[in-house]
C-alpha cells in the first residue's frame, strides 16, 4: 500500500512484499527531470534507509528520483506478512538459504514494484549502496542489465555471506561509481583487487577521507559533489 502523505511532505513512505512474505518499508521521492535516473540506496548492516536521507534530498533537489527502504530485518522491515517479527540481530548464519541471502532479491522487488506501482521504466531505474548495500547492488546489478549505472561505496569482497567476486566479473559493462577510504582496510583493498580484475570498468574511482566507512564519506562536501555530479552525467 501507498501511505497517505501531506502536500508538503518530502518522502511519499511506501510497503510492498518481498518474495518470501517480509514486509518491506521504504520512502520515495519521484524524480523531477523527464531524464534523470531514480537511484534505489541501500543502507549497510545494522543501518536504516535514514542513512541515506541528506544525500538523497540533495539528488533529489537536483531533479534525480530516489528510493530508500529498510533491508529485511532493519528498523521498520521488521516483520513477515503473517505477523511475526524479524531481526538481522537473529540470523547469526550468513550463506545461502538464510535471510541474508534473500536481499538481492528484495531489491528486484524494489525495482519491480517502482515500475508497476508509479510507473518508473526499468531502465531509468539505477542501484547503489553502501558497505553490505554495495555488495547487494552489484549482485543484483550482474543479473539485471538493464541497471543503467551502479554506485559502490565501501564494497567488500563479502558481507554477510554476499560474495561479489563472481558478480563483478560477469556483469555487463556500464557505469559504475566505486570509492572507499584509504584506512578502511578491507573496503580499501576490495576496491584495489575490483580495479585488478577490471581494470577498464566504465565509470569513477574516488577516495574517501581517513577511515570513513560507506556513507560517513559524505561528511566531505568534495566527494558528494562527485558523486552527484557523476550520477547527472550518467543520465
Amino acid at each position: 500500500m501507498v501511505a497517505p502523505v501531506s502536500a508538503d511532505s518530502y518522502w511519499q513512505k511506501v510497503s510492498w512484499n518481498s518474495p518470501d512474505g517480509v514486509i518491506l518499508v521504504g520512502e520515495y521521492h519521484r524524480a523531477s527531470r523527464a531524464s534523470a535516473n531514480t537511484w534505489v540506496l541501500l543502507h549497510g548492516l545494522g543501518s536504516s534507509k535514514g542513512e541515506w536521507e541528506d544525500f538523497a534530498q540533495k539528488l533529489t533537489d537536483k531533479g534525480g528520483g530516489a528510493f530508500l527502504y529498510d533491508a529485511r530485518g532493519h528498523n521498520e522491515s521488521n516483520h513477515l506478512a503473517n505477523g511475526q517479527p524479524i531481526s538481522y540481530k537473529d540470523w547469526l548464519r550468513p550463506g545461502p538459504g538464510t535471510p541474508w541471502d534473500g536481499m538481492p532479491a528484495d531489491l528486484a522487488s524494489a525495482v519491480q514494484m517502482l515500475h508497476k506501482r508509479f510507473h518508473v521504466s526499468e531502465k531509468k531505474i539505477a542501484v547503489g549502496g553502501a558497505s553490505l548495500g554495495a555488495n547487494v547492488a552489484l549482485v543484483y546489478a550482474s543479473e539485471h542489465p538493464r541497471v543503467p549505472a551502479l554506485v559502490l561505496l565501501s564494497a567488500g569482497v563479502e558481507y554477510a555471506g554476499i560474495n561479489i567476486v563472481q558478480p563483478w566479473l560477469h556483469m555487463a559493462s556500464r557505469p559504475v561509481f566505486a570509492a572507499a577510504s584509504p584506512q578502511d582496510p578491507e573496503a580499501y583493498q576490495t576496491l584495489q583487487f575490483l580495479l585488478q580484475q577490471r581494470p577498464k570498468i566504465p565509470g569513477r574511482v574516488a577516495e574517501g577521507q581517513g577511515a570513513q566507512h560507506g556513507v560517513n564519506m559524505f561528511k566531505n562536501p568534495e566527494f558528494t559533489k562527485k558523486l552527484l555530479s557523476w550520477m547527472k552525467e550518467v543520465e
